[in-house]
C-alpha cells in the first residue's frame, strides 16, 4: 500500500481483471475495473473492449503458451472471491479489506447483500476511489472508508471508530500487499487481525513464495523497476507458522497450478504468488 494513488501494480492488476472479462471461459466479472482506473490504464481495457473477439483469441494464445501463468490474477481474484462468498454464506457479516485500492467486492459480488465492507486505505486513494464509482450503489449492505495513515495510526483504533465489532466473525481480505512489507510488518498486521478477530473468523491472503523460476526472476525485477520491490518472499511452510501461531489453523494454501486445475481442469505453471486461507481457532 502506498500514498496517494494506487500503486502501478495494482493498476496492473485490474486491468487485466478488466480484460479478463473477455476471455473464453469467464473466470471472474468485474465490470468496475475499468472505471477505477486512470488513463492510459483504462484505455487498455477500453481497446480490448472495441476488439472483443480479437482480444480473447491473443488472451488465449497466451494462456496455452505459459500454461495459464497468464490468467494468474483473474484466478487469483475468482479464489479469493469464492471464499468471501462462502464465508458469507456461513453468516459472517464483516469484510475488511486491507488495502482495499481499486477493490470493487462490495459493488459486484451479490453475497454481500447483509454485509458491511470496511475498506481500509490511505485517504488520498480512498478519495480517487469514491470519485470513480459515486454513481454506483454497492450491492454490499453498507460500505464504511477507514482511512489510514500506516505510519502512525493503529489497525484497532481505526476500525473500532468505524464500528468493527471484533465480537463478531469477520473475513478478511490482504490481497497483493505482504510481498511488500518487511517481515515486522507482516507480524505487526498479523497480531492486530489476531486481536480483532472473533473466532471462526476468516483471513485470505496473498504472498510471494521464496521459489525461484524465470517467472519469478522476471516478475521480481520488473516491479524493482517500477519503483515497488518486493520486501519479503516466504516458503507455504514459513507462512502457516506465521498463521499459527497467532491462533489460527492454515486451511488452505494455493496458486495458479491449483487454481487452474480448480477452475479450468487443466494443468498450470507453478507462479510465485500464492494466497492462504486460515481460520480463527475457538479459545485462543
Amino acid at each position: 500500500m502506498r500514498k496517494g494513488f494506487a500503486s502501478r501494480t495494482a493498476m496492473w492488476v485490474a486491468a487485466l481483471r478488466g480484460v479478463a472479462e473477455l476471455d473464453q471461459p469467464a473466470i471472474v466479472r468485474d465490470r468496475f475495473a475499468a472505471e477505477l482506473l486512470p488513463l492510459p490504464y483504462r484505455a487498455i481495457v477500453r481497446l480490448a473492449e472495441r476488439r472483443p473477439l480479437t482480444a480473447r483469441r491473443l488472451m488465449q494464445g497466451i494462456a496455452s503458451v505459459t500454461r495459464n501463468l497468464s490468467r494468474h490474477m483473474a484466478l487469483r481474484t475468482r479464489a479469493i472471491d469464492d471464499v468471501v462468498d462462502a464465508e458469507a454464506g456461513k453468516g459472517t457479516k464483516q469484510l475488511v479489506l486491507l488495502g482495499a485500492g481499486l477493490d470493487a467486492r462490495a459493488y459486484r459480488l451479490e453475497s454481500l447483500a447483509e454485509s458491511v465492507v470496511f475498506e481500509v486505505d490511505f485517504p488520498s486513494t480512498q478519495a480517487h476511489k469514491r470519485d470513480a464509482i459515486r454513481s454506483h450503489e454497492p450491492l454490499a449492505a453498507e460500505v464504511r472508508h477507514v482511512p489510514i495513515d500506516f505510519s502512525r495510526d493503529r489497525l484497532d483504533d481505526v476500525l473500532d471508530r468505524a464500528g468493527h465489532r471484533k465480537d463478531e466473525k469477520t473475513t478478511w481480505v490482504w490481497e497483493g500487499v505482504m510481498m511488500y512489507l518487511t517481515k515486522d510488518s507482516i507480524e505487526a498486521t498479523l497480531d492486530a487481525i489476531a486481536r480483532l478477530s472473533a473466532p471462526g473468523s476468516c483471513v485470505v491472503a496473498t504472498y510471494h513464495d521464496d521459489v525461484l523460476g524465470p517467472e519469478t526472476v522476471a516478475l521480481t525485477m520488473m516491479v524493482g523497476v517500477v519503483g515497488e520491490p518486493f520486501k519479503t518472499k516466504l516458503r507455504p511452510d514459513q507462512v502457516r507458522a506465521l498463521f499459527e501461531a497467532r491462533g489460527f489453523t492454515v486451511e488452505d494454501d494455493a496458486g495458479t497450478a491449483e487454481w487452474s486445475e480448480r477452475y479450468l481442469h487443466e494443468a498450470g505453471y507453478r507462479s510465485g504468488e500464492r494466497f492462504v486461507v486460515a481460520r480463527r481457532k475457538s479459545g485462543v
